[in-house]
């Protein structure tokens, strides 16, 4: 294996791994990993602990929606060689379908952010998507597109602001998610064995990222000009700025750096953010670089140190995966970790797919292979899932004679049917608003 595939697959498994380690310590604070596991060195097992200290049952060694849509992207740009919002929306809503109850469809533990971009997909274009706050949920989506177009970045920039518009309209998470894709196709000429001068190295790298998040914004004007005008002026050049001051400090202490990264983030964004693993693009992509470049460990201790930070782990185990597997590639990934992750075949091959930019027959088909793990993820934890509140149609009352005719209440679709049943609660939703504006103006007439 030459030395650049062995990257680019460390790179994209890594992603996995961190994902799926990450999973254990989501939402825990430090001192509760601490005290439940010692540290987040290796996939864990959560049952024994599920009510004291973590809520869900997952799967031990699988990853979550964040690989998941990653992915469904790295499919779509091996299969069509292109971005096609079209198929990619129908892949989406075709993923939110049949899987089990307390599940969406097919995605595992996916945030309220990624719910309801996905969910609106069934909206008529133009779309404008729901999504609207730099919580990095959509930061693995760029990772495919920056391994898969490594030698030109610029094709990068491009294909991931097509796949960011899709499903947000937030400047900073598009900008966020392409640079995220960007900084693995960088990280993958890094060679820290050969270079001793990390300081240097750091500033390179990230006087590079300033640079590009400018480009990225200025393909964003060109090709959403309308939203980039909605955009408030406050918002231009929000994480170009926050690189920069990265850069600037760099040298301070670590956990005064780290001071500063919640502080720039709390000014920006006008909330306190105490722990920069809380899941902001501002604080988190920081975050990952501090703890990726500072130190150049290994990438079992610069995983570990990064997931020990708890909170949105499995977000942060995203991004340090997917840059720390670019430094030091798949052969720097402990055996143990690499044969440990659930479904390890199949991200193998895609992470070699990106390098060879042909993905083979032998491949799974996504939809399958992900309902599949949902589904046995579902079996192995179902003891530990709340008891399902019965489901109990409610009693039609009479129709009004203004409504429409045509309305049918009776006509209620399971709640196991995602795509309808949000279809149902909309339609719900319009029709008492309609009831509401017709007592009014019936009140106002009389």
């Amino acid at each position: 294996m030459s030395v650049l595939k062995d990257k680019v697959l460390g790179s994209y498994y890594g992603m996995a791994l961190g994902d799926a380690i990450g999973l254990s310590a989501k939402s825990l604070k430090p001192e509760t990993i601490r005290q439940l596991f010692g540290s987040i060195d290796g996939f864990k097992d959560v049952s024994p602990f599920i009510g004291k200290g973590i809520k869900h049952f997952k799967m031990k060694g699988l990853y979550g929606y964040q690989t998941q849509s990653a992915l469904i992207i790295s499919d779509s740009l091996l299969k069509s060689k292109r971005i096609d919002p079209s198929k990619i929306s129908q892949l989406l809503l075709k993923m939110t379908t049949n899987g089990p109850e307390y599940y969406f469809g097919t995605f595992r533990r996916p945030g309220k952010g990624f719910f309801e971009s996905v969910s609106h997909l069934i909206e008529e274009s133009p779309r404008i998507p729901e999504h609207n706050i730099a919580n990095a949920t959509f930061l693995s989506m760029g990772i495919p597109a920056g391994l898969l177009h490594r030698e030109r970045p610029e094709l990068g920039i491009n294909l991931n602001i097509d796949i960011g518009l899709m499903m947000s309209r937030n400047l900073c998470e598009i900008t966020g998610l392409a640079l995220t894709g960007y900084l693995a196709s960088k990280l993958l000429k890094l060679e820290p064995e050969n270079n001793k001068d990390t300081l240097n190295q750091a500033e390179i790298i990230l006087k590079d990222a300033e640079i590009f998040c400018q480009k990225i914004e200025t393909r964003f004007r060109e090709a959403a000009p309308n939203l980039w005008d909605t955009t408030p002026e406050s918002e231009y050049g929000m994480l170009e700025q926050t690189i920069k001051m990265l850069r600037e400090k760099w040298d301070t202490d670590f956990n005064q750096l780290l001071d500063c990264v919640c502080n720039n983030a709390s000014k920006q964004l006008k909330t306190k953010i105490t722990n920069p693993a809380q899941g902001y693009v501002l604080s988190l992509i920081p975050l990952c670089l501090i703890i990726v470049l500072r130190d150049y460990c290994g990438f079992e201790s610069t995983l570990t140190n990064a997931l020990n930070m708890g909170k949105e782990a499995d977000k942060t185990g995203v991004l340090v995966g997917a840059w720390a597997g670019a430094i030091y590639g798949w052969h720097g990934i402990p055996e143990p970790w690499r044969s440990g992750l659930v479904n390890g075949k199949e991200i193998r091959i895609r992470g070699e797919s990106l390098f060879s930019n042909s993905l083979p027959k032998k491949a799974k088909d996504i939809y399958e292979m992900e309902l599949g793990l949902t589904l046995k993820e579902f079996e192995l934890g179902k003891k530990y899932f709340q008891k399902a509140t019965k489901f109990t149609r409610p009693t039609p009352r009479p129709k009004l004679s203004w409504e429409d005719e045509n309305t049918n209440e009776l006509n209620i679709p399971e709640k196991s049917d995602a795509v309808n049943w949000r279809k149902f609660e909309k339609d719900k939703s319009r029709n008492k608003k309609n009831r509401r504006k017709h007592l009014k103006t019936n009140e106002a007439d009389s």
